[in-house]
């Protein structure tokens, strides 16, 4: 879940204070919290940590890939498959893969890196890795590689080698974002949060649209400008598609998803559907109140006026339906825009013609010109371990003093 919805963070905050009041263990409330999001990546690692500590490792080896997947930057998770691999001889090979792979990552924390048991044959590999292991990691070294180039420029040949492996790397980058929504990653890493957005558009699976709807909202008009053009991009080459996907997101959408989603479709080639599409938004509008209905039906509204002009029969249709949720402020922003398009007919829209390459390789401006983006130790959630090995949680540990610094 990208983004964790109102109902999920508090269900997160109401299990901290459980815990806190001895009411809960620490087990039994990540479960609950995973339970109410599938995706969340503090549940899993706990859990899979746990299961494996209770030598249940069929559990934690399932935790464990969905673990990898919801956060495919942790050298932890890479780790903790690399032990569960070695349990198993013949994924020997497959288990020194991942536990190298881990032990790259830790290359930016020196603290994790003292602390992690470094096995031998991960210096010095006692042979060849095999091809079938060596094309199993290719997603995650590639994903690695751009990960450590932060926000400088990157390869044309990498990006060429992530979209050469398009559907297996469709999940990964969606973790970056889901990492990106749970406030688990540093302001060098929005140079990665950026790239994934155009890579997962320029890869072109409709399964990455819920992803990428949620950050079509967002303030920050770099990923949300990316995200627009992820959206628009699947949209061309698989519009049909693109359509039958927005209508399965229509019945869970929440209201900024809606207006999102309608000026996506008039942004789409004019295809059979995107009408019927439009209209299917308003079965969702009841559950909404009054001001997130203003919302969704300016949106809608206004889309309808880019597919058929100043004339078109569906805006005056759906305002007509929901004049009595429109405020006098959405009336007037309805009314200027009028008058900007009572000359224009139906808007067809081009694809971008802005390439991949132009958004992903090139290097990104720090945020503060005289301060460099360096890459910081990973950030730790509140309730876990402590970075100093004390086993206690960050909160109760070091967190003072490093907000402090």
């Amino acid at each position: 879940m990208i983004f964790p919805s109102e109902s999920v963070s508090k269900l997160r905050g109401g299990l901290e204070d459980r815990i806190s009041a001895g009411e809960l263990s620490e087990a039994d409330a990540y479960r609950e919290a995973l339970a109410a999001d599938p995706e969340d990546p503090r549940a899993m690692r706990l859990l899979a940590l746990l299961a494996e500590d209770e030598d249940d490792f069929v559990t934690s080896e399932e935790l464990a890939w969905r673990w990898l997947r919801a956060d495919p930057l942790s050298h932890e998770a890479f780790l903790l498959i690399g032990r569960l691999l070695s349990r198993r001889p013949a994924d020997a090979a497959r288990a020194t893969a991942y536990r190298g792979l881990g032990h790259e990552k830790l290359h930016f924390d020196p603290e994790a890196h003292r602390q992690a048991d470094i096995a031998p044959d991960l210096a010095v590999p006692a042979e060849p890795e095999p091809e079938e292991a060596t094309r199993e990691l290719e997603p995650h070294r590639l994903l690695h590689t751009m990960w450590v180039a932060g926000a400088d420029e990157i390869d044309r040949d990498l990006v060429d080698r992530v979209l050469a492996r398009g559907a297996d790397c469709v999940p990964l980058l969606t973790g970056v974002l889901n990492l990106y929504g749970e406030d688990l990653l540093d302001d060098v890493d929005d140079a990665l949060v950026a790239r994934a957005l155009s890579l997962l558009g320029e890869i072109g699976d409709p399964e990455a649209l819920p992803a990428l709807t949620r950050f079509l909202p967002l303030d920050d008009e770099s990923l949300s400008g990316l995200a627009r053009w992820a959206f628009q991009r699947i949209g061309h080459r698989r519009a049909e598609a693109v359509l039958e996907f927005i209508r399965r997101l229509i019945p869970a959408a929440e209201p900024i998803e809606i207006a999102a989603m309608a000026q996506q479709i008039c942004m789409m080639p004019d295809v059979a559907g995107r009408k019927e599409t439009l209209l299917a938004m308003t079965d969702r509008l009841p559950d909404f109140s009054r001001e997130d209905r203003t919302i969704a039906v300016v949106a809608m509204i206004v889309s309808a006026h880019v597919m058929e002009g100043i004339d078109s029969a569906l805006a005056a249709s759906i305002e007509r339906q929901y004049e009595g949720d429109l405020t006098g402020k959405a009336r007037k922003e309805l009314k200027d825009l009028r008058n900007q398009v009572k000359d224009a007919g139906p808007l067809l829209h081009e694809p971008d013609t802005t390439s991949i390459y132009d958004l992903c390789c090139t290097a990104f401006e720090p945020l503060d010109e005289d301060e460099p983006m360096v890459r910081a130790t990973p950030k730790i959630g509140r309730n876990d371990p402590c970075w100093c090995g004390s086993g206690t949680k960050y909160k109760k540990c070091h967190l003072a003093a490093d907000e402090a610094r």
